[in-house]
């Protein structure tokens, strides 16, 4: 922030936080996710923990060890609600990509935006084919077939 910048400002403070989400490592996240649990404004601590949550899975490499990682969070904020889930899917996400079984109830569970990033990421022949079937729209569950059957074509 500059000092010119209104701290009660929402917008403000949300690019403030986003910003330190952008450039801050996994050592600084304790003091992140502290700052983020104080905000008064809930839903905007959410979306930027979201941003958070991401950006670490992303960089993680196994769901242990985003399990690990999420755990202080998760004692934070509980085991509901969405930041929970976020994490959950996350973790099997990585689990579907590391070749471990697929969970056909978790991923007809699971949320449109995870159903949606296993079709754009998943290279498994099965965990497409299973997607295909148990995937929530019409469109997602087509894609999927299309997909499986492409690599199933292409010797995957």
């Amino acid at each position: 922030m500059t000092p010119n910048d209104d701290p009660v400002d929402g917008h403000a403070r949300f690019d403030q936080l986003s910003a330190a989400v952008r450039e801050s490592g996994p050592g600084d996240d304790p003091a992140l996710i502290a700052t983020l649990l104080a905000e008064p404004d809930r839903l905007m601590a959410e979306s930027v923990l979201t941003s958070l949550v991401d950006s670490r899975a992303e960089q993680l490499g196994s769901a242990a060890s985003l399990t690990a990682w999420a755990e202080p969070l998760l004692e934070a904020v509980g085991d509901d609600g969405f930041i929970a889930r976020r994490v959950r899917e996350w973790g099997l996400f990585k689990a579907l990509q590391s070749g471990a079984s697929v969970d056909r109830e978790a991923l007809a569970a699971a949320s449109n935006w995870l159903q949606r990033k296993v079709l754009e990421e998943a290279d498994s022949v099965v965990v497409l084919t299973v997607l295909g079937e148990v995937a929530r729209t019409k469109r997602v569950r087509n894609l999927a077939k299309t997909r499986a059957g492409r690599l199933r074509s292409a010797g995957r």
